[in-house]
């Protein structure tokens, strides 16, 4: 009558171990870029028009037009140039000092980016500050103010560097204007787009299969030898 040895016990529990640590080192985590929020403004509004987050203004609301043209330039998804959000000075230039604040969570994302197009007029607002907040309560100034272009151009914050953005149900930018110097100056804004970099879920590599399946023939010739030489001792 056959028994299970010992040895043999401690070489398939050696084995199991073997197994896991394999998995451990030869399944690594996949990354890859995916947008939070994108915003358009083809729809006249300051919704969300892809994924998720809230962007709100304190501008007197008869400076937010929607309906001066937009472009290419950073659109996703099939987005088309349509329309862009145009702030103006206002009267007396009362907007100056007045910001777009843009709030949303970043969990399961992290090396989190704000991307858009943006131009402005000479009268427009020609010193931008764009700063992120933590709790979405104190701001913090992110680089030197910005002056856009007469024509749309990319503007990039990288904010991958701030840690405590990363995986922050309450994560919040936000844009100060300034610099505006008649009522009709305006600066548009297209294309607003939050993105970062989500952990899906592991995905093998070949080269990590290869190991992998190694292993596996290495532990399976192991266990054959000893059940042969269990097999001879219980003759």
């Amino acid at each position: 009558m056959s028994r299970t040895t010992p040895h043999h016990d401690q070489l398939s529990r050696s084995g199991m171990v073997l197994v896991f640590l394999l998995l451990m080192f030869a399944v690594p985590q996949q990354l890859r870029a995916d947008e939070v929020g994108i915003w358009n403004f083809n729809d006249s509004d300051l919704n969300v028009d892809h994924g998720t987050g809230s962007l709100t203004t304190n501008f007197n609301l008869t400076n937010v037009l929607f309906t001066l043209g937009g472009t290419s330039i950073n659109a996703r998804l099939g987005d088309a140039a349509g329309q862009s959000l145009t702030l103006q000075g206002g009267t007396g230039n009362g907007n100056n000092g007045r910001y777009l604040t843009l709030s949303l969570s970043t969990l399961g994302f992290t090396n989190i980016i704000v991307t858009f197009a943006s131009q402005g007029t000479a009268t427009g607002f020609t010193s931008n500050q764009f700063q992120y907040s933590l709790d979405g309560v104190t701001f913090i100034d992110f680089g030197a103010p910005y002056v856009p272009a007469t024509s749309f151009a990319l503007f990039t914050f990288d904010l991958s560097s701030i840690a405590g953005l990363n995986d922050n149900p309450n994560a919040a930018f936000r844009i100060v204007f300034n610099g505006a110097t008649s009522a009709s100056g305006n600066n548009r804004i297209d294309n607003l787009v939050v993105e970062g970099t989500a952990i899906t879920e592991p995905v093998p590599e070949p080269a990590s299969l290869f190991l992998l399946g190694s292993g596996l023939t290495a532990l399976g010739g192991l266990i054959r030898r000893r059940q042969r030489v269990n097999a001879i001792h219980r003759r």
